[in-house]
């Protein structure tokens, strides 16, 4: 056996594989030393939310989404390129049980089939906020900006999608939102049209909402705008010849004289003017203005800034011999209702009311103020003690031929107090007041039906 080992030199031939296969570690080691590479960003992936949601009720609400991960081993296996995409991040949500809250979780990593010597992060644990996770609904508002062709206007925004979405996060952050909000553009639209915005989440104070882990099934709808034409419409009224008073004899002033209408064009097209209403050139007071609404036809609307009221102002031509004369009447005339059963004194605030007269200067000049008296009817037990204002009708008796009243209610301020003393006082009779005033009884009392409340 020796001499077979000395003559085929065993000996020697297992010295050289020794030598060759240090040789070659050596070589290894030269030619592929061990380093280390960091992989920026990489992405972590959740895993067991299911579990975590059919155990504890809870969801992963925010988590950190990247990492760095610092690798070390063989240069030729770490710079491999497809060595990036084997390496990956993962965290194991399911083994939380302790309720909602914050947690730091060491991320798992895995570099595929690559052998690597050492593997660390950053940071080295991730953060994962869990809570428990409901759904509501909120409205959608859809708002439009810029602006539409000339003659042009835009209409309310109508979604189209849907009119409300749904929302979801924990339950104290979902209270938060109001609505969700988006606008839409319409400079130069001419038509109708229909378009998609992006939508934001708002507080009822009309705040983005932000920094918060609420999230919206949707980020963007459909919304159809309607775009109408606009047009001017004359205002105009209707006047009933009175008995001094007649419509040829009158300047009539209305304040706008005109609106913008907004609506079909077709419909717009059939609209000349719009007519406020007829005015009593009997009832009318000169000089002073009217409110009048404004009575739309349907299918047509005001355009944005557009009053809902006009006021109309009667003035009698220059060259007309009529003539007005205002005075105060200064004579009252109470009747209570409850005056058998009333435990309350009535008395008169109001010192004058000012009333208008209308004919030629020279029957105007005729007039005597004391056949002017205003007639209060009232009921003092339904209104009760306090400071009241009524309605009272004039009356006048003896005018001359040519002369008119404008009618119209005047209000006068009464007051009502209790009785003296625990005593029931009842008020003086009204034929008395009169009496005690010097006036003539009959020419004071209101004519019939003249008199309200």
């Amino acid at each position: 056996m020796k001499q077979f080992m000395k003559k085929h030199d065993i000996w020697l031939r297992l010295l050289s594989i020794l030598l060759a296969f240090v040789l070659w570690l050596v070589v290894r080691d030269m030619e592929n030393p061990s380093k280390q590479t960091t992989i920026r960003d990489v992405e972590v992936q959740l895993i067991g939310t299911k579990q975590l949601l059919s155990s504890s009720d809870l969801s992963v609400i925010e988590y950190t989404r990247t990492i760095d991960v610092t690798v070390e081993g063989p240069n030729n296996e770490i710079t491999d390129s497809t060595f990036r995409k084997k390496v990956t991040a993962t965290i194991d949500v399911s083994g939380i049980s302790d309720g909602a809250g914050e947690y730091a979780l060491i991320p798992q990593i895995t570099t595929g089939s690559y052998n690597v010597d050492s593997v660390r992060t950053s940071p080295a644990t991730v953060r994962v906020l869990v809570d428990k996770v409901t759904t509501a609904t909120v409205p959608v508002r859809v708002e439009t900006t810029g602006t539409a062709a000339d003659g042009s206007r835009p209409g309310t925004p109508e979604p189209t999608t849907t009119k409300e979405v749904t929302i979801s996060g924990p339950a104290a952050e979902l209270q938060e939102v109001a609505y969700a909000y988006g606008t839409i553009d319409v400079t130069g639209k001419s038509s109708t049209f229909t378009g998609e915005c992006s939508i934001s989440l708002r507080n009822d104070a009309g705040e983005a909402i932000t920094g918060t882990h609420v999230t919206c099934q949707t980020d963007t709808i459909t919304v159809r705008v309607p775009v109408y034409p606009v047009e001017s419409v004359p205002l105009v009224v209707s006047l009933t010849d009175g008995e001094t008073l007649k419509e040829e004899q009158v300047d009539v002033f209305i304040n706008p004289p005109s609106i913008t209408l907004v609506g079909d064009q077709n419909t717009l097209a059939g609209i000349t003017e719009i007519n406020l209403g007829t005015i009593d050139l009997d009832d009318v007071r000169t000089g002073v203005p009217v409110e009048m609404e404004i009575p739309l036809p349907e299918g047509v609307r005001l355009d944005s800034s557009q009053p809902s009221k006009a006021e109309v102002t009667i003035s009698v031509k220059e060259q007309e011999s009529v003539s007005t004369r205002k005075i105060q009447v200064t004579k009252f005339v109470p009747t209570d209702t409850a005056q058998e059963q009333t435990p309350y004194t009535v008395s008169v605030l109001t010192e004058s009311v000012e009333i208008e007269l209308r004919g030629s200067e020279s029957a105007l000049e005729q007039v005597d103020v004391n056949s002017l008296s205003i007639g209060l009817t009232f009921d003092s037990v339904s209104l009760g003690v306090g400071t009241h204002k009524v309605k009272g009708a004039v009356a006048a008796t003896g005018l001359p031929a040519g002369v008119t009243l404008v009618q119209g209610d005047v209000e006068v301020e009464i007051e009502i107090t209790g009785p003296d003393g625990g005593e029931t006082t009842t008020p003086p009779d009204a034929t008395d007041t009169a009496q005690d005033s010097g006036a003539d009884t009959d020419a004071a009392l209101p004519e019939e039906g003249g008199d309200g409340v």
